[in-house]
């Protein structure tokens, strides 16, 4: 699965959790969490970052 991911980094996507749903660019992708940049989030300033853990990741799908 880390594999698929990482064809997606530098790729706008849509990450959904059971708390949220981010878009923006993927950045990277480890082992535990993957890294978004994104000015979409409340809570964050425009070109902020954000990681989310993969176990509470529902989807991730390019847009």
């Amino acid at each position: 699965m880390i594999e698929e991911l990482q064809s997606l980094v530098n790729k706008e996507v849509q990450i959904a959790s059971a708390l949220e749903t981010i878009s923006g660019t993927l950045v990277s992708v480890d082992g535990a969490a993957v890294t978004i940049r994104t000015s979409e989030v409340f809570g964050y300033e425009s070109g902020s970052y954000a990681i989310i853990q993969l176990r509470f990741i529902s989807y991730i799908r390019l847009l």
